[in-house]
């Protein structure tokens, strides 16, 4: 990272902001699409993870590298679309239902494709339940296929711990996941997280 570009970007320099987030924001945008899977959520967290950034740049102390300061801003941005989606999803039509409405089937694609799309929605969620620390890791280094050196440089930590904090996070989702691919319920994912601190 250029410190001089920094520096001035702190100062409030949009051209040497943009300047020093040209390498970085191919790693915004793949992290949004990899923690939402959705073109047009990808793009607005990818955006407000920009404006974060930009806004929180005065604060950025190179306490840990610059990539993974940008890049816990970026999943931070997507875990907030995740919880609003997730509450958004309990206005549920089922009353109206009730009351007979029949909504069309709009969803495209050939079967297999809508059960793939499904598996993938449930990976992500079930993704979202891990430790922020096993999340970073899992998405860098099996979405992202950042190898585990560049990960633990990006994450300030050891490769070791990575690869640890990697069979963690691969172990929580066999837990989080049923046989049936369905999540588990909420307490047998706390259940979970109990077991994994003992």
């Amino acid at each position: 990272m250029d410190e001089l570009l920094l520096r001035k970007a702190q100062r409030g320099d949009p051209e040497a902001f943009g300047r020093l987030m040209e390498p970085l924001e191919q790693l915004v945008w793949r992290v949004c699409w990899h923690y939402t899977g959705d073109r047009e959520a990808s793009s607005d967290c990818g955006q407000e993870a920009m404006i974060r950034i930009w806004r929180a740049l005065d604060n950025y102390r190179g306490d840990c590298a610059f990539e993974s300061w940008v890049y816990r801003i970026a999943a931070n941005c997507c875990m907030d679309w995740l919880r609003k989606k997730k509450r958004d999803r309990s206005v549920s039509i089922e009353p109206m239902k009730d009351q007979g409405f029949d909504p069309a089937d709009t969803s495209p694609g050939t079967e297999a494709q809508v059960i793939a799309k499904d598996e993938r929605r449930r990976l992500r969620e079930a993704i979202a339940l891990l430790p922020e620390d096993q999340r970073e890791a899992l998405v860098l280094t099996q979405l992202e296929r950042v190898s585990y050196e560049e990960a633990a440089r990006m994450l300030d930590i050891s490769e070791g711990t990575v690869k640890s904090r990697v069979n963690r996070a691969k172990a929580r989702l066999k837990e989080i996941l049923t046989p049936e691919g369905e999540l588990s319920s909420p307490a047998d994912v706390k259940k979970g997280e109990r077991r994994s601190r003992t």
